[in-house]
């Protein structure tokens, strides 16, 4: 379970998500950032601006949230990255369906060299936005 991953990282989290509308999740990445735990989410613009996003709860609490903007194409990742040891990712969206009501996967994976590949990635993201 994701929430439990996050609850118990002890020295960041990074997250690049379509969308994170799962409040579970965002409570869970905030008591990871009270408890001193660099925590920082990449999201979609678009998707960030809907009722639901809990993009804004992140930032008030003090979480950086960079939000990718691209023309032609979603910034459709879905990982996260936990004290760069393991990464979850799959097709499960951050949402109440998808914890919920729709079939979908998410794969724990603790392989050094496929994490290193994931946080490549999430660096690229956050420095590119």
């Amino acid at each position: 379970q994701l929430e439990r991953k996050f609850l118990h990282a002890e020295e960041s989290i990074d997250v690049a998500v379509y969308s994170i509308t799962l409040d579970d999740l965002a409570i869970a990445l905030v008591s990871a950032h009270r408890k001193g735990i660099p925590v920082r989410v990449i999201t979609d613009s678009l998707q960030a601006g809907g009722q639901y996003s809990d993009d804004e709860y992140l930032e008030r609490a003090g979480i950086p949230v960079k939000r990718v903007w691209k023309k032609q194409a979603s910034m459709h990742n879905k990982f996260a990255i936990v004290d760069g040891k393991l990464v979850g990712t799959g097709s499960f969206n951050y949402s109440q369906n998808a914890n919920e009501k729709n079939d979908e996967n998410l794969v724990f994976l603790y392989d050094e060299k496929v994490v290193k590949q994931f946080q490549k990635k999430f660096e690229q993201l956050w420095i590119e936005n």
